[in-house]
């Protein structure tokens, strides 16, 4: 009997010791409590008051406090979350998704791979459309916009997708933007696709088992690319580098650990050794640095806080959604109470990047604001683009033209494609924007439209130059126009 009451009451004393933990750890403020992962409010404290007591504002407010603070919270949350996972590959984070082997997804990724988020073929249609206009417009004001699409973990890796979140396959958001981007001959990059492409040949993993987002590889190999791409586009030389050496580990850099740590696990979801690269500038004298700005969702972020950004550009700024402004020193955070047309006006390059569950509202507003502050010349944005694009190639193919580029290149501390441009659309507000002008060149439009055979040479050489036939029509339209000045 003696040995039972001593158990009995050694499990009292016990159960009462547990129970005490937390006030002791509020006591006594033990330092081996780990702060928990992710975003979360925190709630501060309350004073006592006569009209707070009075009120009930105290006691909810207290209440809410103490729930956030007691004793050894982390370590309890941790351990429920523990158990849900462990027992029913269940995760206490908002929108996370526990897949097959414990890959972790989002659920807005797995919704746009599945298509359940179509929003609709009219509004892209609307949307693409504008996109296209102001592509152009911007073009040639001397800006250069780049859209970019950024990839989504759930079109990645759809095998490991769990059986309870699998649908039926619809059109997506992504498929119907990728062919309006095509059928209005929108400039764009596709990581969807390049990822895609590059799943089964690359021996590097560009998506993380417990991330959201690209890996750091795999967001260097995207500005890589897009640098590449506004190379090409402006005819600029930015910065480069090389990569030394490719090595793999274990011990996760941020963010490719993001979800799997926002778990608040008391054993980590095991991870897979991911890619990480030395690499190192190279120096060029040629090379320019222009100011650049950045509007995008999360996926920015880990091509931002690797430092890319700043060494390919100047004064780079994010619009993160089109909302915030970063670098932090900005400023003005606010995005709405900045005046868009000075703005633009700061910005050589201009790079709209959407992922996958986002790309139906790419911009998040830019391109409507920006199409509404050029709607004048909107209707004249695709005669300006083809125009500037052809007194670019004219001054390319004049020596003494080029010379004279150079000296006002130099003058104005400015790169020589840049000052290629300007002479370009100088060339072209005050040579072919005159009401007569104007007037020829829209009746020689016309004569082109009423004559079939030129009609039927149009069609076949906007085949040859895969341009659509507007734009065919108004290259001979100008070439007839420069014809009959030069023969006058």
């Amino acid at each position: 009997m003696g040995g039972v009451k001593t158990y009995k009451t050694g499990l009292l004393l016990g159960i009462l010791l547990f129970l005490f933990i937390p006030l002791m750890q509020n006591i006594l403020h033990f330092k081996l409590i780990k702060p928990l992962k992710g975003a979360y409010d925190i709630i501060d404290d309350v004073e006592l008051s006569k009209e707070g007591w009075l009120e009930g504002d105290y006691q909810i407010k207290k209440e809410k406090f103490l729930d956030q603070n007691f004793g050894l919270r982390n370590d309890y949350v941790r351990l429920n979350n523990q158990l849900d996972f462990t027992l029913f590959k269940k995760a206490n984070v908002k929108k996370l998704v526990v897949g097959k082997r414990d890959f972790l997804f989002e659920d807005d990724y797995i919704n746009a791979y599945y298509g359940n988020n179509f929003v609709g073929e009219k509004p892209l249609d609307e949307r693409f459309k504008k996109l296209k206009a102001v592509q152009d417009v911007l073009f040639a004001q001397g800006i250069l916009l780049e859209v970019v699409f950024a990839p989504g973990k759930a079109t990645f890796y759809p095998e490991f997708i769990p059986d309870s979140w699998q649908y039926e396959k619809k059109l997506s958001n992504y498929e119907y933007a990728v062919k309006k981007c095509k059928d209005n001959k929108i400039d764009y990059i596709d990581f969807n696709d390049w990822f895609l492409k590059q799943k089964n040949i690359s021996p590097y993993d560009l998506y993380p088992k417990t991330g959201i987002h690209w890996s750091n590889y795999g967001a260097m190999l995207a500005i890589d690319s897009i640098k590449t791409h506004i190379e090409l586009r402006s005819q600029l030389i930015l910065r480069d580098f090389t990569i030394d050496n490719i090595f793999f580990s274990d011990s996760l850099l941020s963010p490719d650990n993001d979800i799997g740590e926002a778990m608040n696990l008391l054993s980590d979801v095991p991870v897979l050794p991911m890619p990480y690269a030395n690499y190192r500038w190279v120096e060029n004298n040629l090379a320019i640095k222009p100011k650049a700005l950045f509007i995008g969702d999360s996926y920015f972020w880990n091509i931002y806080y690797q430092g890319f950004t700043n060494n390919f550009f100047t004064d780079c700024k994010f619009w993160y959604y089109n909302e915030t402004v970063y670098p932090e020193d900005a400023p003005e955070r606010d995005v709405k109470k900045l005046n868009l047309a000075e703005e633009l006006t700061k910005f050589k390059v201009i790079v709209l990047m959407a992922t996958e569950c986002n790309i139906h509202d790419i911009g998040w507003g830019f391109i409507e604001k920006v199409y509404d502050l050029n709607k004048e010349d909107m209707n004249g944005s695709m005669r300006k683009r083809i125009y500037v694009g052809l007194i670019i190639e004219n001054i390319k193919q004049n020596k003494e033209w080029l010379a004279d580029i150079e000296k006002k290149a130099k003058e104005k501390n400015i790169s020589i494609p840049e000052m290629i441009t300007l002479d370009a659309i100088y060339i072209y507000k005050t040579e072919y924007c005159t009401p007569e002008v104007t007037a020829l060149v829209d009746q020689n439009i016309e004569r082109i439209r009423n004559t079939k055979a030129w009609m039927d040479d149009i069609l076949k050489k906007a085949l040859e130059k895969n341009v659509s036939m507007d734009e065919m029509i108004e290259m001979d339209a100008k070439y007839i126009y420069d014809t009959e000045q030069k023969n006058k």
